[in-house]
């Protein structure tokens, strides 16, 4: 069976029921790829040309390249909704959680600049100001030292980032129970097999050598680069 046979056969038995999704994409994404079987290698003896139709030369090695690449399963998965991870995600929203909370503590401050780089001397039963004594130059001042420091509330560091240590894990544990409601959700059995079917449809239009063209190789290289260039781009965008 070549890999044109084959993937018709998984379309048959998918839409009859015979396959589940998961049997499906068990079978399309694995086993020889269609390039290392003898079937491709025919085809390929049967399309290709004996000059490049970018260029016209006829140098070897000329080579059949295909200008259509079908659709990744994650970019299929993203495609074949809604529902998709994405619409599910609109649907069951996580709570928000108080990032911002400012937790306050009361701290020993310098009467004359505020800073909390304050210490007491057992000595001489004082205070001093270190960002006053020593501190960076605009940072220094007169009067570093004093009997008693103020008091203030500030912000209590460690608490805050003990907070949001906790608010990290709870998002994360929330986060998880979503994705795995999600993997086990009817919404996502649907996404799944349109996913399925878009690949199947994208693979036999790619099995179908509909999309190629002879080139050399310094030509089939630029646009093998450019290809590139433009995937990228795609994906960027995507993601922006």
């Amino acid at each position: 069976m070549n890999p044109l046979e084959r993937l018709l056969s998984i379309e048959t038995r998918l839409e009859s029921g015979a396959l589940s999704v998961d049997e499906a994409c068990s079978e399309l994404f694995t086993g020889p790829k269609p390039w290392h079987t003898a079937w491709w290698k025919a085809e390929r003896a049967r399309l290709i040309r004996r000059e490049c139709s970018t260029c016209g030369s006829e140098t070897p090695p000329l080579v059949l390249q295909h200008t259509w690449q079908p659709i990744s399963w994650k970019e299929a998965l993203r495609k074949g909704g809604p529902p998709n991870w994405d619409w599910w995600k609109e649907q069951h929203p996580l709570p928000a959680m108080d990032w911002s909370k400012e937790i306050l503590i009361e701290r020993p401050v310098c009467p004359v600049c505020g800073s909390i780089r304050v210490r007491p001397r057992v000595r001489t039963k004082d205070w001093t100001c270190q960002a006053g004594q020593c501190g960076a130059p605009h940072e220094r001042h007169e009067n570093w030292a004093f009997p008693e420091p103020h008091y203030e509330s500030r912000p209590d560091l460690k608490a805050i980032a003990s907070h949001k240590r906790g608010l990290r894990d709870e998002y994360q544990r929330l986060a998880q129970e979503r994705w795995q409601q999600w993997l086990q959700s009817p919404e996502s059995n649907l996404n799944r097999l349109n996913a399925i079917r878009l690949c199947v449809s994208e693979s036999k239009r790619y099995l179908s050598f509909q999309d190629t063209k002879t080139l050399c190789k310094s030509c089939a290289g630029r646009e093998d680069y450019h290809y590139i260039l433009e995937s990228e781009g795609d994906a960027g965008q995507s993601i922006g």
